[in-house]
């Protein structure tokens, strides 16, 4: 207990560290950021915004970071605002430790567990540009870790054309434990003259394949060795684990349209936007094995003992019309008054093969934001859907920001989001070779309350979630229902501080539940930090910092690659461990090359470095890699 409070008493002072140097900070850019107009021809203004999507909202543009702060983190696990439990190696499956709900609207079939490497619509960069913009990374691991990205997003006057292709490939460190995945994503924004008419097309296609080994058959046998007794490099290939033959195969694909018609008479007059959109989804995924390992099945089969292939396919259509009094790609912009609105409906078509389903749903929606005074800017909608699965879903929020300074975004927020939906399909029918399951759930009503204070980057949030039926997998890997409901409250801080050519990064949170049926660590964190400086006339930069992640013990979630979920179970104990990487930078004009030790405590404090039962993460590990930016 007296670590744990150390730990915690540790992080906080730094947390108190970064306040002072923010508060001792300038409102100049650090001399590793500058603007553009200083660096060119290296660097030409690139800004990014998020995609509007069906209920868009007004783009708020911000300048892609040039800086070399971030250039050893290049995957998404490692970014410093980033705090997930994870199968070992990069791109498998993970889970946020911080309790998180934010149910879509409409018929959702199954969450799949790749937050950070699948992507959906509204995870993808709208880009604005003078000409071209071109990134491009590659990262090699030892041993044979690989992960790349290709970028390239150009403006031919009223056309701009964006492709992004992101992949990983590893072999892993246990028996069968090898992962490949990647992800792209193409799109083109297309504008009249007058921006009269405008479209939007978008094609995003996520693919994996996984060896599932299901985790090691003795997760003691790893985890507690006494530090400095064995060599964490040793043959990890001995280990047994659950599964040597099972695999998993996913692909989504989406396509999303949208088109809009400003309504401008000759004088100018604008009476508002009709705007259609189209989207198409279909998920296939696939888990394969033979010689099955009947301790984990426990002769449990529906359809084959020899064989087990279970499979997930549903597509979905939608197609949504609406009108509004101000259109899809508006910037925010400095108006002391306004009031916008929009409501539409939207028709969505689901079917599905394996578990069986056809099924229409008719959404009904509107939302507002009005500014008053200058400071208040209000947010509020309300859908509700009519007919199939999804019959009585409805969502509520509302959101209400004071701005106490708009150029330096100083805000003072609250927001309330109500939820009363229908849990995935999924968690009401299923039938596979192992599992099989009916159930009639109620509706789940979800009610999240935040308060939250913000300056530039810095952040603090309060988050209260209030939870009736809230359905989990339990430990036999079946849905079960809470028989209460479940609060959780949560104290989230962001505090990326920049001084000259010095940077620390650092977000922490507490939370707690007051059931068991969720669990959460009481406190998680980590924190980032570096130095940079120039030799040789300031033609090479250099940079050396380092990484520190620690959470508290708790139950984390096991996970199931047969059912492709995270469950609960109660009892192993996994935390109070201490991450350490290592990473050194250099930069050439537009080239960045890193270098980075991963895990360097591995041994030193134990094997403990597990997040998700039975998945031990990677022992001290070696990444290079190299990234470059082209503007042309």
């Amino acid at each position: 207990m007296r670590k744990i409070t150390a730990y915690i008493l540790l992080w906080c002072c730094c947390l108190l560290l970064a306040g002072t140097l923010h508060a001792q900070e300038a409102n100049t850019t650090p001399t590793d950021s500058v603007n553009a107009s200083s660096v060119s021809p290296d660097y030409m203004p690139v800004l990014y915004t998020q995609l509007p999507t069906e209920q868009y909202q007004m783009l708020d543009y911000r300048e892609v970071d040039i800086s070399m702060f971030h250039t050893p983190q290049t995957n998404p696990l490692s970014d410093p605002y980033h705090l997930y439990q994870s199968l070992g190696i990069y791109s498998q499956a993970h889970q946020n430790m911080l309790f998180h709900l934010e149910p879509r609207t409409g018929f959702s079939m199954i969450t799949l567990p790749f937050p950070l490497y699948f992507r959906k619509q509204q995870d993808l960069r709208y880009y604005e540009v003078a000409t071209s913009y071109t990134k491009l990374n590659y990262t090699y691991g030892i041993e044979t870790e690989n992960s790349f990205q290709a970028l390239h997003t150009q403006k031919v006057r009223q056309f701009n054309f964006t492709f992004d292709l992101n992949g990983y490939s590893n072999q892993g460190y246990f028996i069968h434990q090898a992962t490949n995945m990647f992800t792209m994503n193409v799109f083109g924004h297309y504008q009249t003259p007058k921006n009269q008419y405008g479209v939007f097309v978008s094609y995003l296609l996520n693919h994996g394949k996984f060896a599932e080994n299901g985790g090691l058959t003795d997760h003691a046998a790893f985890a507690d060795r006494k530090p400095m007794s064995a060599n964490p490099m040793e043959d990890l290939g001995s280990y047994s684990v659950l599964f040597s033959n099972a695999s998993t195969l996913i692909n989504t694909h989406d396509i999303y349209l949208m088109q809009y018609l400003n309504l401008e008479n000759k004088k100018g007059f604008y009476f508002g936007t009709f705007t259609h959109t189209f989207q198409f989804n279909r998920i296939n995924s696939l888990f394969y094995d033979h010689d099955l390992n009947n301790d984990y099945y426990q002769n449990q089969y529906y359809i084959n003992t020899d064989t087990t292939r279970d499979t997930i396919c549903y597509n979905s259509i939608s197609n949504a019309l609406q009108w509004s009094n101000y259109r899809p790609f508006d910037t925010i912009n400095s108006q002391n008054y306004f009031f916008r609105i929009a409501g539409g409906a939207r028709h969505e078509y689901v079917g599905a093969l394996m578990p069986y389903y056809r099924g229409n749903t008719i959404t009904l929606f509107a939302r507002t934001n009005i500014r008053l005074f200058s400071v208040w800017d209000i947010f509020g909608g309300i859908s509700y859907s009519f007919f199939g699965y999804n019959k009585n879903d409805a969502h509520a929020y509302a959101k209400a920001t004071f701005a106490i300074n708009r150029r330096t975004r100083h805000h003072l927020g609250f927001t309330a989001d109500f939820y009363r939906v229908s849990p995935d399909y999924f968690y009401s029918y299923y039938i596979g070779n192992n599992s099989l399951w009916y159930n009639d759930w109620p509706k789940q009503n979800n009610l999240k309350l935040s308060a939250y204070w913000t300056r530039k980057d810095y952040k603090v949030s309060f988050n209260y979630y209030m939870m009736h039926h809230y359905i989990f997998l339990n430990s036999h890997y079946v849905p079960e229902m809470s028989k209460a409901g479940i609060s959780i409250i949560q104290l989230q801080a962001e505090a990326p501080v920049r001084i000259q050519n010095y940077y620390l990064d650092v977000y922490m949170a507490l939370q707690h539940a007051t059931k068991s049926d969720i669990s959460l660590p009481l406190f998680a964190g980590k924190l980032s930090t570096g130095y940079c400086f120039r030799i040789f006339k300031k033609r090479l930069n250099i940079q050396l910092g380092g990484d520190l992640m620690f959470n508290t013990s708790y139950y984390a979630d096991g996970y199931n690659p047969l059912l492709h979920q995270f469950y609960h179970q109660e009892e192993i104990k996994l935390g109070n461990y201490l991450y350490f990487d290592l990473h050194l930078s250099f930069r050439v004009k537009r080239i960045s090359f890193f270098v980075r030790g991963g895990n360097l405590l591995a041994g030193l404090m134990g094997f403990r470095y597990v997040t998700t039962p039975s998945y031990p993460l990677q022992a001290q590990n070696l990444r290079v890699g190299i990234n470059w930016r082209f503007y042309d």
